[in-house]
């Protein structure tokens, strides 16, 4: 049980330095429209380099909807063990 407890303490620190990139820009920028399409292309053909830069690219979304899901009562409910 400590373990799940060291594991969520890790994922609420990661979490809180993720969105602090948001809030400082730090992300970025997404790609143009025809920029995603062809680079969602050539993921579909195992491209990884392509693969690597959508997920860098999308990294403020992923983070806009942590920040907007994640209140601060429940990461505190989650420290506590509810």
């Amino acid at each position: 049980m400590p373990g799940l407890f060291a594991a969520i303490a890790l994922f609420i620190k990661q979490l809180s330095l993720l969105v602090s990139y948001v809030k400082n820009n730090a992300f970025p920028q997404p790609l143009h429209e025809e920029d995603e399409l062809k680079h969602l292309q050539l993921m579909a053909e195992g491209n990884q380099v392509s693969r690597n830069l959508l997920i860098e690219h999308n990294l403020r979304l992923v983070a806009h909807i942590v920040n907007t899901l994640c209140t601060q009562p429940d990461v505190n409910s989650l420290r506590e063990g509810y």
